[in-house]
């Protein structure tokens, strides 16, 4: 049976990859695996939560200092919103500037101590990327169907803490995406996917009023203040808007 996803199960989803109209639509794709009643779709998910964990040695060709393959990218014919993609059609994605707080960057980074303030990754530590590979990471088969999962990382000797990353997607015969951000946490206490996926589960079980979310002796309650601050930033459109509007007021206020 497939469902239309609510709050409580799309945080730690894979992304939904559709057709609307003929341009790239973004969402939530959960609980594929079908335990939890799934799975879940939805078309309107814009912020994706994700666990990255430090591996025990760094391998090639990467050498990622944290590292994960999660979240993936999905679609099938069978999903209920949207449209299914063309067939044989590539999926290229790409980072995004933004501004938060009058900075520019593609990445902003907190160390998660006191309130939320995300500052420009290249201010905050010089030389640290995040990064994915390859850019053209996945394919559709004939019908139009997609589950890839490329690799992301952060390379420079990343601190712990939480990245947040603007993309987009394109998909071959399509517009491009309107843009969505990873929320990506780092800790160098999780130190295997097995920890990464407890995390997860313990993240998704203090959403919903259960107790702080502790993995390998860490707290990591912090990470969900900046999931929140995340669904908060505005879109480019909405922004301007408001840039728009504020200079009509000013406008009005000296007439």
């Amino acid at each position: 049976m497939l469902l239309v996803a609510t709050n409580s199960v799309y945080a730690h989803s894979d992304v939904l990859v559709r057709d609307v109209a003929g341009k790239v639509a973004i969402g939530a794709a959960a609980d594929l695996g079908m335990e939890e009643g799934g799975p879940f779709f939805d078309l309107e998910t814009k912020v994706f939560e994700a666990v990255f964990y430090n591996p025990a040695a760094a391998s090639p060709p990467f050498f990622y200092d944290f590292e994960r393959d999660e979240p993936g990218f999905f679609s099938a014919p069978s999903v209920p919103v949207g449209t299914t993609l063309p067939g044989s059609a590539d999926l290229t994605l790409s980072l995004e500037a933004f501004s938060l707080g009058g900075a520019h960057d593609t990445t902003f980074f907190w160390d998660g101590s006191g309130t939320v303030d995300f500052q420009p990754l290249a201010a905050a530590q010089p030389g640290v990327a995040f990064t994915f590979a390859p850019a053209q990471f996945a394919t559709t088969d004939v019908f139009g169907a997609v589950d890839d999962h490329p690799l992301f990382g952060l390379t420079g000797g990343a601190a712990n803490g939480v990245y947040l990353s603007r993309m987009r997607l394109d998909v071959t015969g399509l517009a491009t995406s309107d843009p969505f951000y990873m929320v990506w946490l780092a800790h160098d206490a999780l130190v295997s996917e097995d920890l990464a996926e407890e995390l997860e589960g313990a993240l998704e079980a203090f959403e919903e009023g259960g107790p702080a979310p502790v993995v390998a002796g860490v707290d990591f309650s912090f990470y969900e203040e900046a999931v929140e601050f995340a669904e908060g930033v505005p879109e480019p459109s909405s922004g301007l808007l408001v840039v728009l509007a504020l200079s009509a007021l000013a406008g009005i206020s000296r007439r």
